[in-house]
This record gives C-alpha cells, sequence and structure tokens, in this order.
C-alpha cells in the first residue's frame, strides 16, 4: 500500500491555534520543539503505524524567501506523513485548515 504525504495550510500565523484545531480533530497531543531548520518553534506528533505530523511557520529566510514559496497565503503549514484514509478525512473536515499538496509514495 502506497504511504500518503499531505501538505495543509492554514491563514493565520498563530501555531498554538493551528495546533488546537489539528489535536482536536485527531485526538492527539502534540510536543513543541525548536529547530533552525524549521524556522523555530515547531510542532510535532509521532504516533502509531508511523504517523507523524508537523505544525511549522511558512517563515521566510535572511533573503525574504519562504520555506515553501509556492504557498505564500499560508503563515502555517502542517505536514502530515504516512497519513491514513481516516487522518485526511478527519483533517478535510477542519474548515480553517485546507489541503494544499498530497502525494502517494510506492
Amino acid at each position: 500500500m502506497p504511504d500518503r504525504f499531505i501538505v495543509y495550510g492554514f491563514q493565520g500565523d498563530d501555531l498554538s491555534e493551528a495546533e488546537r484545531l489539528v489535536a482536536g480533530s485527531l485526538g492527539i497531543r502534540f510536543t513543541a520543539r525548536e529547530s533552525s531548520f524549521r524556522g523555530g518553534k515547531y510542532l510535532i506528533y509521532r504516533g502509531p503505524d508511523r504517523l507523524e505530523i508537523t505544525i511549522e511557520s511558512n517563515f521566510a529566510d535572511d533573503e525574504g524567501v519562504l520555506s515553501v514559496p509556492e504557498f505564500p497565503r499560508c503563515l502555517t503549514l502542517i505536514f502530515v506523513g504516512h497519513a491514513t484514509a481516516e487522518v485526511e478525512h478527519r483533517l478535510n473536515s477542519v474548515g480553517e485548515i485546507e489541503m494544499l499538496r498530497t502525494e502517494l509514495v510506492e
């Protein structure tokens, strides 16, 4: 079965608000982490069946280039790795976030 990777966007820049939406939808808890690669503070959840979700800022580097420039209106990005159909369904039902990209990897 192929692995599903999804990127969701949230237009606000409040990681805590995005966390509230995602955690509430899935009934999970995130851990706060820090990484210069990910623009400073980010949130991560690692669950069963390799499910991994990170909530990160779509931050501008020193030259003003966004970390994910193809989605400039989304200030917060939610990366979902190894998503199940149930996870995708639940996140798609959250009105404040939108699916930006999905990829199936064999």
